[in-house]
């Protein structure tokens, strides 16, 4: 087994509760030989108390030849357990690889199909191939799923059956099964229960709103939420239960497990997906001011003691919490959506079809991001992707994903990807990307590069915009980078602008001074310019904006052709760019291709790294071609004058196929005394775990876990092979992964989130690069 999948199968039963959930699954196999009830009005005391850890089950990996599907089977409940050794298809345990005569299928339309009654309302084979899976099959088992109101006869999913879809992606490592559970779980919403898709996606995505909806959720509220529930456990207790495992959402799990709450009636009704989703989204973020944490812990305490089984308790607190820990990442979001917009019309769609609804619904998001208007539109639609393109142009208001620079290690580089064309180099700033948009009314709202709403940072930014335009721009998207300035308007430091106030931030008490340095303009009086050049933007920019001493600025830059004869130009701007501060330079195709060339384009690609953007970094000129952003998860306790400080400090790398965390290098160069004493400051409390987390891939055993927080741009000398680090492991070496020798902190990315660090990927490609070996 890859040490990936080790470390994933050691999370999902952390240390302290192996005990418990082996005694879980003993009393699960029981229960299978004897059979639960198909339909249970009333849930039995025991499945109240027992619900079955999803991270037991053998859910293997359905990458190819996958037959069928075994999570959820039931026997009959009038069965006697004498009959269980006779009931090798019913094992919720059943290898895929077992005797498939022993399967119980029947046949429709000449394609194998399981038999529904196998299966309870909260358990259907969503691990089916989507090309045999067919939802109209369980449509008796749906029809037992709850009822919009007691008035009405209108079903709606279940928040069980969510969660069991969540524990069944839990259970595997796989991309492509994590996908196709997402799209078969889509499908049958799409069919039976439309209105709970939009719902369902934003619980599937970890988030509950386009632009980052803060539920204010802490260890406090938690706590006391679980206190209340838990029938007399002290919050003491259930911080131990939280350092010892790591995980609100374990410890919310072992609570519903083996406690028995006050919660349930004579006739439990099911708790509704839609019913958790408003509650969170609407309820808890409407809370405000004074009594807050009373109020929403009211709130997570109602929804507590709705769930019927523990697997609903984990999920519905790890959503609290924004860390869902399933694996199903956007990209596996994305990718069922769109193939379950196909198989609804066409259960047997051939690969091209899927591929091409894949790369339509890509383009549709990277420009409206925000499944509050995809999903409307498409239900609007039917679900037909091909008409909803014509809608998800960009809006005001609805930031999209920004178009991102190609790494570029060598200034020779530039040349030979750009050789005759024409193109714009200009200076890459030391601040913060913005996405500015103002509509036709004045109203203005600021978001920052993974689209977070930053319009209350920056009050001084939203005051200045009305006198930057001129008279015939009504409404503008313009993409730029904030900077901290002086009083002679200098740039300053990133670090300066880190220090600015986030919140309740007002113009009488900024303390950092910033100006906006304008290098792109995507939108103008209702109008998208994404598919012109990059050419007539620029020219757009500065035809309809007014430079403004110290506070709106465009982008300094010089115009170059990829000939000899322009490259002393180039490095000889790279150079003054450097020398007053910036980060290097961005070198960008002013023009399109020319006919029958194909790249590099010189549109504006939304949520694309493509090489008509390639970003030159003065790191590039030494050891490695660029520095990488880590994320600390680990340090060990400092010696001699380190004493008492976390030195050295265990960081990784984003491995965004697998949703983990992979070490990369022990760095303990670049510190101040003053960054060792906030840094032991921060890193304490909640932060603190006593194991790593389930995401976490090393083999190294630092003193102490950090929860993954915040990111750390690092310099190093070269990437190496490594027998230690599990860094893009399998990438470049298929039992090694790869480091960084002699590494050096840099800085704290405050403008990044722990999932927009280098990725395994960027880290393998740089070591190809700097070997010689890059494309």
């Amino acid at each position: 087994m890859p040490p990936s999948k080790k470390r994933k199968a050691h999370a999902q039963n952390p240390v302290g509760i192996e005990h418990f959930f082996a005694n879980q699954r003993k009393r699960h196999e029981a229960e299978s030989a004897i059979g639960p009830a198909f339909i249970q009005s009333k849930p039995s005391k025991e499945k109240e108390d027992a619900a079955v850890p999803m991270d037991t089950l053998n859910v293997h990996d359905r990458d190819s030849n996958d037959k069928g599907d075994k999570v959820g089977n039931q026997s009959n409940p009038e069965q006697s357990s004498s009959s269980s050794s006779n009931s090798d298809g019913n094992a919720v345990d059943r290898s895929i690889n077992s005797d498939k005569s022993s399967d119980q299928s029947t046949t429709m339309m000449g394609i194998m199909q399981p038999q529904a009654q196998q299966y309870t309302p909260n358990e259907l084979p969503l691990t089916t191939d989507p090309l045999r899976f067919n939802p109209h099959e369980y449509d008796a088992i749906i029809s037992h799923w709850p009822t919009e109101s007691k008035t009405s006869t209108k079903r709606t999913v279940p928040y069980s059956f969510l969660t069991h879809a969540f524990a069944t992606i839990n259970a595997t490592s796989s991309r492509i099964s994590i996908t196709n559970i997402l799209c078969n779980m889509l499908r049958v919403l799409m069919i039976h229960t439309p209105d709970d898709v939009l719902p369902t996606l934003w619980l599937c995505s970890n988030r509950l709103g386009a632009t980052g909806v803060e539920l204010g959720v802490g260890p406090l509220i938690l706590t006391r939420a679980m206190t209340a529930v838990s029938g007399g456990i002290s919050s003491h207790k259930l911080r131990q239960l939280y350092r010892d495992h790591g995980d609100w959402g374990d410890v919310a799990y072992k609570i519903k497990a083996t406690i028995r709450t006050i919660a349930f009636s004579k006739n439990p009704r099911p708790l509704r997906a839609r019913e958790v989703f408003h509650q969170l989204r609407h309820g808890l973020t409407s809370v405000k001011g004074k009594g807050a944490v009373d109020q929403k812990t009211h709130i997570i305490q109602r929804l507590l003691l709705a769930t019927q089984t523990a697997e609903e308790a984990r999920y519905l607190i790890r959503t609290c919490v924004g860390n869902l820990r399933t694996g199903a990442v956007e990209k596996s979001v994305l990718l069922a959506l769109a193939r379950a917009c196909v198989l609804i019309h066409d259960g047997n769609s051939k690969p091209d079809a899927l591929k091409h609804a894949e790369d339509v619904l890509k383009e549709c998001y990277a420009q409206c991001p925000d499944w509050d208007r995809l999903i409307p539109w498409l239900q609007e639609c039917g679900w037909d992707l091909e008409r909803i393109f014509e809608k998800c142009g960009i809006t005001v208001g609805v930031p999209l994903r920004p178009m991102l620079g190609q790494i570029t290690r060598r200034m020779t580089d530039v040349f030979a990807k750009l050789t005759d064309r024409d193109f714009v180099c200009e200076c890459k700033y030391d601040g913060q990307r913005a996405q500015i948009h103002m509509d036709e009314q004045g109203h203005v709202k600021l978001y920052s590069r993974h689209l977070e709403d930053m319009t209350d940072k920056y009050p001084d930014v939203v005051h200045m915009l009305p006198d930057i335009r001129k008279a015939d721009v009504g409404s503008f998207i313009i993409d730029g980078e904030i900077v901290a300035i002086n009083e002679k308007g200098t740039i300053l430091p990133f670090q300066t602008l880190s220090n600015r106030e986030r919140k309740n931030v007002t113009i009488a008490g900024i303390k950092v001074q910033v100006c906006v340095m304008a290098f792109d303009l995507m939108y103008l009086n209702g109008e998208s310019l994404l598919r012109m050049s990059f050419r007539e933007r620029r020219g757009r920019l500065r035809d309809h904006f007014v430079p403004k001493q110290g506070v709106f600025d465009f982008a300094e830059g010089i115009e170059a052709h990829g000939v000899p004869e322009d490259q002393e130009k180039v490095y000889a701007f790279f150079d003054k760019s450097v020398r007053e501060g910036n980060e290097g330079m961005m070198v960008k195709v002013l023009d399109p291709p020319p006919s029958g060339v194909q790249q590099p384009l010189s549109t504006y690609e939304p949520d694309k790294r493509v090489e008509s953007w390639l970003k030159v970094k003065k790191d590039y000129l030494e050891g490695v071609g660029d520095s990488l952003d880590l994320v600390p998860i680990g340090a060990w306790y400092g010696n001699g004058r380190k004493a008492g400080w976390y030195s050295p400090v265990l960081l990784a790398c984003f491995n965004p196929e697998n949703d983990t965390f992979e070490s990369v290098c022990k760095c303990m160069s670049g510190f101040s005394d003053e960054f060792y004493r906030n840094m032991k400051q921060f890193y304490s409390g909640d932060r603190i775990l006593e194991h790593a987390r389930h995401d976490y891939v090393t083999d190294l055993v630092p003193d102490v876990w950090f929860d993954a927080t915040e990111v750390w741009e690092i310099k190093g000398a070269d990437i190496t092979i490594s027998p230690v680090h599990k860094g893009a492991l399998g990438r470049i070496d298929p039992d090694r992964g790869l480091s960084l020798r002699f590494p050096r902190y840099l800085r704290t990315r405050t403008d990044k989130t722990i999932y927009e660090a280098t990725t395994s990927e960027q880290l393998s490609d740089f070591f190809l690069a700097q070997n010689g070996n890059g494309t």
